[in-house]
């Protein structure tokens, strides 16, 4: 995917990385100083929990693309 297209904002695919990029340095920086719960939505902060959990119980199963991955 070269371009990412939504709600008429076209960003191509250098800049989205660049993006995300920043996005993990401000989330890191900001988890110094900040408990996770002040962070993120309780759904997400759930989902996190149950993701280290299964992956600590090895209750995981190997994708091969990302429709498998996201159902």
């Amino acid at each position: 995917m070269n371009t990412l297209t939504k709600n008429q904002i076209r960003v191509p695919a250098g800049e989205l990385s660049k993006i995300l990029k920043a996005y993990n340095t401000i989330g890191d920086f900001l988890e110094t100083f900040l408990d996770r719960r002040t962070l993120y939505k309780k759904e997400f902060s759930n989902g996190l929990t149950i993701a280290i959990k299964e992956v600590a119980h090895r209750k995981t199963k190997t994708v091969e693309n990302f429709s498998d991955f996201i159902f």
